[in-house]
């Protein structure tokens, strides 16, 4: 079977990308090496990496890699020491040096090697000249991302004006509320295809389209980031049952998505993050995390974020259901391409452009 497929970028006249895609696993390691192992993942937040020796183990593409706090600041290795492989750090927590749990080889917060036991009458070996393998490190607001490859650009540049785009709701002084996460029997592009349109509002998420000026709702591609605007609907008559209702002109909620993987969703002085996280070729995880510039004591017992987290999981079970469903298409004989919708699926077209690029 061909790996390479055609893709058009006209999308008036372009085919959705193969099914194949979505259900044959080899797609899949081409993809974490490929994507996930060349663009930015979200990986954690700075107020779990806030004092000095603060570190986090997290996984990016199938790599172990450790966020360490040194002074000022952040960095981060792959978690493999440079003996015989054993990891440098497990878990998280606060430490001054990072030791092997294999062979007990020691390295600064820097990476630097400062001990290696019982290494004497081994020739030509110069502890001084040993490191710990970094990765890229960069944070805006209060998140945490890291990037496996050396020559990635940088942070600034994926994101481009999202951060002056989003200064209107407050997004970098935002402290963190709370997680949830799902499990998805899908491939984590059906999840990410299936955020990345409005297209399906009025059929899926009744609840969400009274909310939301469906007329007005528009998808802005970028380089490497899209942004979804949804102006919040005109009241009328006693707020109708509505979860947000608007505050002034300009009052929309506005869908960041960051290649590939990641979502921004900024809302009245809230931020809802989205990780798609691939398990499998029909398996995804999806860590929600909420932030507001005045979080809750305690968001369980507040009535307006009892109300907005409820809404939530409605959207997202709602969102689960149509996603599982389509996987379970996909894998059909009869089924290999469909066509787009210009004015609603510009947001996909522009998703699957970056797949054909990354992966051909």
């Amino acid at each position: 079977m061909a790996l390479h497929f055609s893709f058009s970028p006209d999308i008036a006249t372009a085919a959705t990308v193969p099914a194949r895609l979505y259900n044959d696993p080899v797609y899949l390691e081409l993809e974490q090496e490929r994507i996930f192992g060349r663009t930015w993942q979200l990986v954690g937040r700075t107020d779990q990496l806030a004092g000095t020796g603060s570190y986090a183990v997290v996984d990016v593409a199938g790599e172990s890699v450790v966020i360490v706090r040194d002074g000022a600041v952040l960095r981060g290795f792959h978690n493999i020491c440079l003996h015989r492989a054993g990891p440098v750090a497990t878990g998280c927590g606060r430490r001054q040096t990072l030791q092997c749990r294999y062979h007990g080889w020691t390295y600064t917060l820097a990476g630097d090697l400062l001990r290696a036991p019982e290494m004497e009458g081994s020739t030509g070996f110069r502890p001084e000249e040993m490191h710990l393998l970094p990765v890229q490190v960069a944070t805006w607001g209060p998140l945490v991302f890291c990037n496996l490859d050396p020559k990635a650009p940088s942070l600034a540049h994926f994101m481009e004006d999202i951060p002056a785009r989003a200064a209107a709701f407050r997004a970098e002084e935002m402290r963190w509320v709370l997680r949830k996460e799902w499990t998805l029997d899908c491939n984590w592009k059906v999840y990410v295809d299936n955020y990345l349109e409005g297209y399906h509002l009025p059929v899926v998420h009744p609840g969400l389209h009274r909310e939301v000026d469906y007329d007005q709702y528009r998808v802005e591609p970028h380089r490497y980031y899209s942004l979804q605007h949804a102006p919040l609907r005109p009241v009328r008559g006693a707020g109708e049952g509505r979860v947000y209702l608007p505050q002034g002109p300009g009052d929309d909620a506005q869908y960041y998505w960051l290649f590939p993987n990641t979502m921004l969703n900024a809302y009245q002085g809230q931020m809802q993050t989205n990780v798609v996280l691939p398990m499998g070729h029909e398996r995804t995880r999806v860590i929600f995390e909420w932030y507001s510039v005045a979080p809750p004591a305690d968001a369980a017992a507040e009535a307006q974020w009892t109300k907005i987290l409820a809404f939530s999981d409605e959207i997202q079970e709602e969102d689960i259901a149509i996603c599982e469903a389509v996987q379970r298409n996909l894998r059909s004989r009869v089924y290999e391409r469909g066509r787009y919708s210009p004015r609603r699926e510009n947001g996909v077209h522009h998703f699957h452009a970056l797949l054909h690029e990354f992966l051909q």
